[in-house]
């Protein structure tokens, strides 16, 4: 993991791209809400990886908190691990519980419906 690298250290895009990855959703669904192809999103994740040092989601949302929100490496293992994970779950409950439509819409399967809806509109 290379924590020389920060969150704020990150273009833009970047940022945006990792929040949505961290508060939990698919590739698939954080190119529909940035209106990007999945190989887009799939492309800009794989860089954050790279560019991040690290090889899974877990060791990437560990990286996210503990640079986002300046957790100290002065922290034991556990420590942090455990900061990591209540962060992340507080984040997560947020998205989930979110009045977003969008959110609401690609759960429960309506944004394809409206797409083929106005497909056939057309």
């Amino acid at each position: 993991m290379n924590t020389s690298i920060t969150y704020n250290d990150l273009a833009p895009v970047e940022r945006q791209v990792a929040d949505l990855y961290v508060a939990g959703f698919t590739k698939k669904e954080i190119a529909m809400e940035r209106k990007r192809s999945y190989y887009t999103v799939d492309t800009q994740v794989k860089a954050l990886f790279e560019k991040t040092d690290v090889h899974k989601d877990t060791e990437f949302c560990l990286w996210y908190f503990i640079t986002r929100f300046k957790i100290s490496f002065d922290l034991s293992v556990l420590q942090r691990t455990i900061t990591t994970v209540s962060l992340l779950t507080l984040i997560s409950a947020g998205t989930i519980f979110q009045s977003n439509p969008m959110y609401r819409a690609v759960r429960t399967g309506r944004a394809k419906t409206e797409t083929v809806s106005k497909r056939n509109e057309e």
